[in-house]
């Protein structure tokens, strides 16, 4: 496979994984915000409460979260202190920026690796209202540090020379 067909592979790929991104942050918080109105709603009019909403709520909006970082690191819309690197030559802010890439990758590497071994010792363990798997509330740390990692890759590919 040539350069030009693996970037536009890669760049397929994290755009693809970006939408999917949106659709499911996009699903979960409509799902907060039912299941929080139906709790309003069996509160106030029938003096009930749903037991599991605050489980389910901590582990959509933890998903929310990770994933949602995923789509603003897809955009660059991270907030970035550059004010040194602008300082440099052109040739220079080229390196540092190529430098911070590996940094950002070494470092989505590290999170995701640590976050599978944690979801291996979690994984035995359940919630207490709902049972539901431990693990899952790190899953998305790994999935989202697994798709920036896709990302810097991809914005890499497409512009080598890209200075920030």
């Amino acid at each position: 496979m040539d350069s030009a067909a693996a970037r536009s592979t890669l760049t397929t790929v994290s755009n693809g994984l970006n939408q999917a991104c949106r659709v499911i942050t996009a699903l979960l918080l409509a799902g907060i915000v039912c299941s929080n109105a139906a709790e309003v709603v069996l509160r106030t009019a029938f003096a009930t409460t749903l037991d599991w909403i605050f489980e389910v709520n901590l582990l959509c909006a933890t998903w929310i979260y990770f994933l949602g970082v995923c789509q603003v690191y897809h955009k660059r819309g991270d907030i970035a202190v550059d004010v040194l690197a602008r300082t440099l030559p052109p040739r220079a802010q080229v390196a540092w920026s190529w430098i911070v890439d590996v940094l950002c990758i070494a470092t989505f590497f590290m999170v995701g690796w640590y976050g599978v071994q944690l979801m291996q010792l979690q994984w035995p363990y359940r919630t207490p209202g709902v049972r539901l798997p431990s693990a899952l509330y790190t899953a998305p740390l790994v999935i989202g540090a697994a798709i920036m990692i896709l990302h810097v890759c991809a914005q890499r590919m497409r512009d080598p020379m890209r200075k920030g």
